[in-house]
């Protein structure tokens, strides 16, 4: 379990730190409300443990801000024994709960459990699935009464896995719970961690009880849940979760067969149209007229056709036409033979597109249509509020859809997954009914974020909005620029999670396809069918991935690969090909062209899904170790640079100045000689710490190894210059203040100083900049 601990007080935060990390909980410190809320926008925690009185933004405040956005993680506050108003407003703010200083550990180790158990269901205390048994007080895992020697991090993705039962958790979903930022994993340390747990289980005799789920990660099998007295008692949620209300939307499989359905009727046409230039190939062929020019026309047709079939269940159609494309495209004469195989072939794929487009005129024109899908949904009584909301709406051509009762909203989502339900949990029906399809939305792939209003505003009416899934609280009345602003809020939040996905194909129907197939996992698919405009559609979209066609007209996919290949700004882009050929030498040239994996089409939905998550996992991975220091946690020296250069580039176009400031602890050497790396490492990490909190308005922090701390500032007046320079002075005596305590017990502090160098005064580039500063540090 992750939990974020915001406290500025450096003693009281060094006691719960370590008290929290021997409940094996993976703990980050903000010394700050500002840092704590950053922390809290790049991460997904399971706790957030804050003081009251932070400086920059107190804890109530960033309560507030919180849900505000719809984050409905756990706040445990901090307050001082007298502030009774501060625990007021704290729950009134947000909070579940709060401690009063001083704190008692043990009362704080227990109110951090209660409140992890009440953030996914409600559970006993104790973990029990069958035999095996979870203490989380005593951190003791027994199967069949039989101790299991569990590492901290084996015993953390249990308890992870047992807490949420159902639950499918990517390797990228288990790093950002068990591990902090200072402490990375590597590649492989997730499936190292997964293979000893299961080592440890099937020891004592739990045999097959974490399940691999294909392309998406791990969970507890159903073995595991079927073994213990009911899966109602492992799975138990609310009284409200357990109401017999059927799914109200339709699965993913299911929406993309009706997806596909769809683009069949649309694309029919197309199919035709590349289906009559093989027929005319093989009537040239019978005629003995047919041209190489037809030939080769032929084998493009059948080779799209082999690339699409698959996708509409059918199979035989995609290997008819391989057989096709693979005759058309040997470089000798064609032997009478292979030219009545290909005649044959040609009729035999006729027919069964035939079949197929007689079975979508047999469909019932609904089944067909297309339809214009709204993305914002109103379950509210309330006429005039919802015709409001549209008109807000309307200017950024959004809409609303409204519905008075539940089972019309039931009925609408059927059909349609909206990106955002602003659901009146109070007057449409019985409660319990709402908060169940509340919490179907929310389980719902992807998750359709919930607004929630209320007449009450309770701290037990929040706690069971936030375990039912909503993203938003607002108490009635209301008014439509209070709704429609958190839900902006709630869909900008949404959106930025959100993964972008460029492809380049010059077949329409794959990039048609592609968005039902990967749309409801929670990407947003960009299609091009002219790579002449690859470029500038890569610029302007800026994707996360990119899927390129292998075989495409004028330009390749290989050779769009390898021009993004030698562009610095997108060489780490991972990219996947789509190719229809399986011979090695194709798969040779997309991987020597600097590709890092392929799909072979016709594309499964579930294989495509496996191999995009596990690029962009290891994307960013590999991103968060190649650009930052794993000690400080800062931009590393290479990362800088660049982010340094391109600052200095944009000043020297608008002709402004840059501040390069460089901080030189200079004890480093000595103290890890004399107390260990842990001393200095411990130096380097409160340090890196102290100049988060000082410079959080955009400034370039860095750490460059040796002791070397930079920052980079740019655009800043005459006045702003005698400001920074204080600010450097006032963090100086900071740094020079703190005291630390060696692993031998003995306490020291640490020297540092610091020089200002500026663009274009003293240097013109990095390393002139630098090599003044250094000299200037040595003058000290």
């Amino acid at each position: 379990m992750r939990i974020l601990l915001i406290e500025d007080d450096e003693v009281l935060a060094s006691v719960l730190l370590q008290s929290l990390s021997q409940q094996h909980y993976a703990v980050e410190l903000a010394q700050d409300g500002q840092i704590g809320w950053e922390y809290s926008q790049g991460t997904n925690y399971d706790l957030i443990l804050t003081d009251v009185g932070l400086p920059k933004v107190d804890g109530i405040t960033l309560c507030q801000r919180l849900r505000s956005i719809g984050c409905s993680t756990p706040i445990l506050l901090i307050t001082a024994k007298d502030e009774t108003s501060d625990r007021i407003r704290g729950l009134d703010a947000g909070a579940d709960d709060y401690l009063i200083k001083p704190l008692n550990l043990g009362e704080l180790q227990a109110r951090v459990r209660a409140l992890l158990r009440r953030s996914d269901t409600p559970r006993s205390p104790v973990l029990e699935v069958g035999a095996l048994r979870l203490d989380p007080s005593i951190c003791e895992v027994t199967y069949d009464n039989q101790v299991l020697d569990l590492t901290p991090k084996e015993y953390s993705l249990l308890e992870l896995l047992l807490r949420n039962p159902l639950r499918v958790f990517s390797r990228g979903d288990i790093i950002e719970h068990l591990w902090t930022f200072d402490d990375p994993p590597q590649e492989e340390t997730v499936k190292s961690h997964i293979k000893w747990l299961r080592h440890k289980l099937k020891v004592v005799g739990a045999v097959d009880w974490i399940e691999n789920v294909y392309g998406l990660g791990y969970r507890l099998s159903q073995k595991a849940i079927s073994s213990g007295k009911s899966e109602k008692e492992i799975t138990q949620k609310n009284p409200v979760q357990n109401s017999s209300i059927p799914d109200t939307s339709p699965s993913v499989e299911q929406q993309f067969k009706q997806a596909m359905s769809g683009l069949w009727s649309q694309y029919q046409g197309l199919m035709m149209q590349r289906m009559e230039v093989l027929q005319q190939a093989a009537t040239e062929l019978s005629s003995g007229t047919l041209t190489t020019e037809s030939r080769k026309s032929a084998g493009r047709e059948a080779h799209k056709l082999a690339g699409v079939l698959g996708m509409f269940e059918q199979e035989a159609g995609t290997q008819i036409a391989r057989e096709i494309e693979q005759i058309l495209d040997k470089d000798t004469e064609l032997l009478a033979a292979q030219k009545s195989q290909l005649i044959s072939l040609i009729q035999e794929l006729g027919k069964l597109l035939n079949l197929m487009a007689q079975k979508v005129v047999n469909q019932t024109a609904t089944s067909i249509e297309e339809e214009i899908s709204p993305k914002l949904l109103l379950i509210d009584p309330d006429l005039q509020l919802g015709s409001q909301l549209q008109q807000l709406a309307y200017s950024l051509e959004m809409r609303w859809q409204q519905t008075t009762t539940l089972e019309g909203a039931k009925n609408f989502l059927q059909t349609t997954s909206p990106d955002l339900v602003v659901l009146n949990i109070d007057e449409i029906g019985l409660r319990e009914e709402s908060l169940a399809l509340m919490l179907d939305l929310a389980t719902h792939t992807p998750p359709v974020p919930v607004l929630a209003l209320a007449v009450t505003d309770q701290l037990v009416d929040r706690v069971t909005l936030a375990q039912s899934g909503a993203r938003g609280f607002l108490v009635k009345p209301v008014t439509a620029s209070q709704v429609w602003e958190t839900a902006s809020q709630i869909l900008e939040f949404t959106r930025s999670l959100t993964v972008n996905v460029l492809v380049v194909d010059d077949d329409p129907l794959i990039l048609a396809a592609l968005g039902p197939m990967l749309e409801p996992w929670g990407m947003r698919i960009t299609g091009l069918d002219d790579p002449r405009r690859f470029w500038e559609v890569l610029q302007s979209t800026a994707p996360d991935l990119l899927i390129l066609d292998v075989e495409m007209p004028e330009i390749s996919g290989i050779e769009l690969c390898q021009a993004v290949r030698t562009d610095p700004q997108w060489q780490e882009l991972p990219i996947v090909f789509l190719t229809a050929h399986r011979e090695m030498e194709t798969v040779q040239q997309v991987f020597a062209a600097g590709g890092d994996d392929y799909v072979v089409k016709p594309v499964v939905g579930a294989e495509l899904l496996a191999r995009i998550t596990h690029r962009l996992e290891r994307s960013r991975l590999l991103q968060s170790l190649s650009t930052k220091d794993p000690i400080t946690g800062l931009a590393n020296q290479f990362q800088s640079s660049r982010d340094l250069q391109h600052l200095i580039a944009k000043a020297e176009k608008n002709q402004q100045s840059v501040c390069l400031a460089i901080l030189n602890f200079n004890d480093l050497r000595q103290i890890n000689i004399q107390y260990g790396h842990e001393a200095g490492n411990q130096v380097l990490q409160r340090w890196s710490r102290l100049f988060q909190s000082a410079f959080c308005n955009g400034e370039i922090l860095s750490y460059w190894g040796n002791g070397e701390f930079m920052v980079g500032i740019s655009g800043f007046t005459e006045t702003e210059r005698l400001v920074i320079q204080h600010r450097l002075n006032d963090i100086l005596t900071k740094l020079r203040q703190q005291v630390f305590t060696a692993p031998n017990g003995d306490r020291f502090q640490a020297s540092c100083n610091f020089a200002v160098v500026e663009y274009p005064n003293d240097g013109i580039n990095i390393q002139s900049l630098y090599q003044v500063a250094n000299s200037m540090l040595k003058q000290n």
